[in-house]
């Protein structure tokens, strides 16, 4: 039993450490804002496959090179398409990603998380009655090694009788 718990402290510290983003020094320059690309790619509800490109503005020093990992805390403006309906959100996250060989574009998001509101609207292929219809609510955003999840509950903004104007919506994917 003591084995099984060491064993578990040291690969949660292992995880922690290798998750751990660069964090300023004394002599590194002032923090400006500084943005990075967001891009995610998932299958969800009602939107089924869709493509979602974003940005995240946050404040670190302008010095930090995010060739390697970098922390970005701040707000977040997305939009995403997909077969079944659009989304356009708002909202703060919290990830460590890396651009790699780019400037700009979050190729490697290793973790983060998010809480946004949405708006979205279906078309063509939702399975949603009657098709058109728009959305509002909160929605929150965890990603893992590069593995998204999404899920938050949204209302109806034109009332259909007889049908509940509260869904559940999610989705699973790559990318934050």
């Amino acid at each position: 039993m003591v084995v099984s718990t060491v064993r578990r402290l040291v690969l949660g510290l292992a995880v922690g450490v290798l998750c751990a983003a660069a964090t300023p020094a004394a002599d590194d320059g002032p923090p400006v804002a500084r943005t990075g690309g967001l891009l995610r790619a998932q299958w969800n509800y009602p939107g089924k496959a869709q493509l979602g490109f974003g940005a995240i503005v946050g404040h670190m020093p302008e010095d930090f090179d995010c060739k390697t990992t970098c922390l970005f805390r701040g707000a977040t403006l997305q939009a995403a398409a997909g077969l079944g309906a659009g989304e356009l959100s708002i909202g703060y996250a919290s990830l460590v990603g890396e651009t790699g060989r780019g400037d700009w574009l979050l190729r490697h998001v290793y973790y983060g998380y998010g809480v946004r509101a949405a708006v979205v609207r279906t078309w063509g292929s939702s399975t949603l009655d009657p098709e058109g219809a728009t959305f509002a609510g909160v929605e929150g955003a965890f990603t893992i090694a590069q593995v998204g999840w999404t899920l938050g509950v949204f209302r109806r903004l034109e009332s259909v009788p007889g049908k509940s104007d509260w869904r559940v919506f999610g989705g699973m994917g790559w990318g934050f």
